[in-house]
């Protein structure tokens, strides 16, 4: 066991300076960047000149977005799909500007915005931004977290470290794209191959997100569109003529396509529930409720109308036992949607998974867990 206090902090001392965990992953992204282009420029025997030239562009475009960003909607917001578009974009604009060719330097822009994400996302991981979804294995976040943004219902909570998960996605991919560029493959494979394979695992991955801070139109997230749009894209590049043609990126984009038509029609009911907007307000309330156990019972509502309340049964066999008690104002809860409240409640609650969910009167719900442990929110740990 791990505690979170000794490995995962949003700052760390290093020689005497207090430095931010992101920050400081994201400066290491930008130097085993530089220096793998600098490896691929020279085995190419492409320009120094420009390729360094091109890295501080992007340096640039990504600053320069990310003050645009924060002076718009008043928030630092750093979102990777707007930065790899927009520093994909600029570059291929100088590069014709300067009657320089496009696609080869395009693929190395693709490899070091690959490694700058993998890092960037172990900076995710240390301050809890880009969390996973409550789930019986994972990383706990502490109240140093909650103080610099972590959001405060998920203290103490184990998260599915999908951080962690992504970045060695995102590793394999570049590694793929390193192979390809060293065995001289067409100008504009690395990139087809970065963009079409991060789009695809980037619609799985986002199932395991759990911060409610990103916009969803319908069943979806932005991020799972765009992964969609920017497939569709590099595949008419494809068929186009525009980028090397490719039979196992129409494989990948295909299954893109059946990826999102078989996360639209599954678990729908399920998916509102556990919704990470609406996770996180079932675990403010559960963290609520824990905090005025033994007070008079309230029932505490969502905003899907699912009402919540708590009360006590001492200690059964040992073990301590509390009951919760689910139910909706609009209509009745279903099954699916009670199963799925109790699981999450459940990790919430830290309790034994052997829990128990026993169908009341008009539609509500009981939910018995033993040995549900009060939250020690200064500490977490990374275990199962």
């Amino acid at each position: 066991m791990t505690p979170v206090s000794s490995s995962l902090r949003p700052t760390i001392v290093l020689c005497g300076w207090r430095l931010h965990s992101f920050k400081l992953c994201g400066a290491m992204g930008l130097v085993l960047a530089t220096a793998l282009a600098g490896v691929l420029i020279s085995e190419a025997g492409l320009s120094h000149w420009v390729g360094g030239g091109l890295l501080a562009s992007g340096v640039l475009t990504f600053l320069v977005l990310a003050m645009v960003s924060k002076i718009l909607t008043g928030r630092e917001a750093l979102i990777y799909y707007h930065h790899e578009v927009a520093v994909l974009a600029s570059a291929a604009l100088l590069l014709s500007l300067l009657a320089l060719p496009v696609l080869p330097y395009l693929d190395l822009n693709a490899l070091w915005l690959g490694v700058f994400l993998a890092c960037g996302r172990c900076g995710c991981l240390m301050v809890g931004c880009c969390h996973g979804r409550p789930h019986r294995w994972g990383v706990r976040y502490g109240e140093d977290h909650a103080a610099e943004g972590f959001p405060a219902c998920y203290v103490g909570v184990r998260l599915f470290p999908v951080q962690v998960l992504e970045a060695l996605v995102v590793i394999s991919i570049v590694a793929v794209g390193t192979w390809q560029f060293l065995q001289g493959r067409p100008a504009g494979t690395v990139l087809s191959t970065y963009v079409v394979s991060y789009s695809v695992a980037r619609i799985w991955l986002e199932e395991l997100r759990g911060d409610d801070a990103r916009p969803h139109w319908g069943r979806f997230s932005e991020a799972q569109w765009t992964s969609l749009l920017l497939v569709a894209g590099a595949l008419l590049g494809e068929w186009q003529g525009r980028l090397p043609w490719s039979g196992w990126h129409f494989a990948l984009g295909a299954a893109a396509a059946v990826s999102m038509l078989v996360l639209a029609g599954t678990r729908r009911a399920q998916h509102a529930v556990l919704h990470p907007r609406h996770a996180s307000e079932v675990a403010d309330i559960v963290r609520r409720l824990e905090a005025s156990q033994g007070g008079a019972v309230s029932v505490r509502r969502t905003s899907q109308s699912i009402g919540i309340s708590t009360q006590s049964l001492g200690r059964l066999r040992e073990a301590r036992t509390v009951l919760y008690s689910l139910s909706r104002a609009d209509r009745r809860l279903k099954p699916d949607e009670a199963r799925a409240l109790a699981g999450l409640i459940t990790q919430l609650a830290r309790a034994q998974p052997c829990c128990e969910l026993r169908p009341g009167g008009h539609g509500v719900f009981h939910l018995i867990l033993r040995d549900a442990q009060q939250p020690d929110r200064e500490k977490g740990a990374l275990h199962a």
